[in-house]
């Protein structure tokens, strides 16, 4: 599923200067999960506390679709492969529906890496200019 309002973009590096109003430091920002091949929790990063709301315990043994609904029912490991149609949509920089504890959704770029035959890293950029990985807001966004 694509989210419609979001323009696709080819190069993962053009979102970088999407936005001149917000730091280098919050949108090289990454949230990193560590993901059993069912899409159970198993680890992830005190940047995924800033981009989501939830602390790393929080979120250890939770199934990835309540940070990602977008990944509810999506196989990440067949054959011991990332699942070959969600590694097409993140190389072509395909924005993915994030959601926060507060339930405010964002859009967010995923990379997806195999670790083993049974575990993936996730790592996860807010495309999101009022998200910016928990970062404050400056001047002049919309809130």
């Amino acid at each position: 599923m694509v989210i419609s309002s979001i323009p696709q973009v080819k190069n993962p590096q053009a979102n970088m200067n999407a936005s001149p109003c917000i730091p280098d430091s919050c949108m090289n920002e990454l949230a990193a999960l560590t993901l059993d091949d069912m899409g159970v929790i198993r680890d992830c990063n005190r940047a995924c506390e800033q981009m989501f709301g939830y602390l790393p315990d929080e979120l250890a043994s939770r199934h990835v679709s309540m940070i990602l609904p977008q990944l509810p029912h999506t196989g990440l490991v067949q054959d011991e492969r990332i699942n070959s149609h969600l590694a097409y949509l993140c190389h072509c920089a395909t924005a993915f529906q994030a959601r926060r504890r507060d339930g405010r959704h964002f859009a967010s770029e995923l990379f997806i890496n195999l670790l083993d035959s049974h575990n993936v890293v996730v790592l996860v950029r807010s495309l999101d200019v009022s998200v910016a990985n928990g970062c404050a807001r400056g001047p002049g966004l919309a809130g």
